[in-house]
């Protein structure tokens, strides 16, 4: 017995025709006959009986149409619940990044969606890049926030836009009043930079100048310690900008110039290459894209 089968029996019992029927489900009368004769022999029961003029119901056939129409009406209601729930945006949303986006432009961002949608339960993750791709290829994570690009190929790195470097000093440090450094301030006054455990050997992760010499007397894994260092007034730092603009804003760092213009940092989004996206992770990329381009900081690519 197939769900066409009972389409078809439903449309010419209550077309009363065989013609009309057949015209409703857009087959022809003969098609939808031998159709009819399939479900009657996989039943057991004659369902209709055929007079002159149409065709009417056996008791049997009463019946089964009786039972079509509850079996229509739960697949459209099952429908209806299934696009609903496509289009809902609740439950856990797995994310992780590294502090360039989670200081500001992240929980920004997702206190947008969860306002909009207060069922999601946002599991954040502070993690590097390459802990983002496991996590993605095993499912376990529904996207990623860091800077730059790897090059796995199971793994989309979506470009959201880029935020250039500053070099900062606290509003009590000696080179704030002057507003700008000299290759001799730099080798002067100390430097935070952030080194992990394990990845010493690593280049500068701050992207700072590498022709420049400078005195790295401080180092961290995590970004936000080595911005109160900065703000406290005992160190000078390179950030991107995206991670620091509300300090700036309220007047607690101050940009310094004299550096030469360097390349910016190049902000991207991960997910797991040809995997269904959530709706909440969609929305997410969608607001965290907003806060990027809605500081003016930001050259966005679109």
């Amino acid at each position: 017995m197939e769900l066409t089968d009972l389409r078809y029996f439903a449309s010419v019992a209550s077309c009363e025709s065989f013609v009309g029927g057949a015209r409703r489900c857009g087959v022809t009368a003969p098609a939808i006959s031998k159709s009819i004769k399939k479900l009657e022999e996989a039943l057991g029961q004659r369902l209709l009986t055929r007079t002159t003029r149409s065709v009417v119901l056996t008791e049997a056939g009463a019946i089964v149409l009786a039972r079509c129409r509850r079996i229509f009406a739960e697949l459209e209601t099952l429908g209806a619940e299934l696009d609903e729930l496509g289009r809902s945006v609740r439950g856990p949303l797995h994310v992780a990044a590294n502090e360039v986006f989670s200081l500001h432009a992240l929980p920004a961002a997702l206190a947008r969606v969860v306002r909009e949608h207060p069922a999601l339960s946002p599991r954040c993750y502070e993690m590097l890049p390459d802990q983002m791709e496991t996590l993605l290829r095993d499912g376990r994570l529904d996207v990623g926030f860091t800077i730059g690009a790897g090059a796995a190929r199971d793994i989309e790195y979506r470009e959201l836009g880029r935020s250039e470097g500053v070099l900062v000093c606290g509003k009590d440090h000696p080179l704030a009043a002057r507003g700008r450094v000299t290759a001799r301030a730099l080798r002067e006054h100390p430097f935070v930079a952030p080194r992990f455990y394990g990845k010493e050997h690593l280049p500068s992760l701050d992207q700072f100048p590498e022709q420049l010499e400078r005195d790295v007397t401080a180092t961290i894994e995590l970004l936000q310690m080595g911005v109160q260092l900065v703000v406290e007034g005992t160190h000078l730092g390179y950030f991107p900008k995206l991670s620091v603009f509300p300090r700036i804003a309220a007047g607690e760092l101050v940009v310094l110039s004299g550096l030469p213009r360097r390349p910016p940092f190049v902000l991207h989004a991960l997910t797991r290459k040809g995997a269904a996206e959530k709706r909440a992770t969609t929305l997410l990329l969608q607001a965290v894209r907003r806060e990027i381009r809605g500081h003016s900081l930001i050259r966005n690519l679109s």
